[in-house]
């Protein structure tokens, strides 16, 4: 996987663990270096829902609640991926454990 399905993998996982069955976004690459400057949209009021999720599972997520686009800058994005990894890792380690209970 590139950088921007990363990224996308991990808007849709920490959006749908919040509830959002179905995320809608757009992302668009504005950078040519390999860290990535990254433009994400939505659409209201959908989009609304989606950023608020991903704010409050992500410290440096802006919390502007009538934006649509928003800029992710290259540490903002390493650290979407990252708390959707870390929590997949953490569920994954839950079900296991849970699995072996039975």
């Amino acid at each position: 996987m590139n950088r921007q399905e990363l990224l996308k993998h991990a808007i849709r996982t920490i959006a749908q663990r919040a509830g959002i069955e179905r995320p809608i976004f757009h992302l668009t690459s504005v950078s040519q270096d390999s860290a990535g400057v990254f433009i994400m949209q939505t659409t209201w009021p959908e989009g609304r829902a989606i950023c608020e999720k991903i704010a409050s599972a992500v410290t440096g997520f802006p919390r502007d609640p009538y934006t649509t686009c928003v800029a992710l800058l290259p540490d903002l994005v390493d650290e979407i991926i990252r708390v959707a990894q870390k929590r997949d890792e953490e569920i994954g380690t839950a079900e296991m454990v849970e699995m072996n209970r039975r």
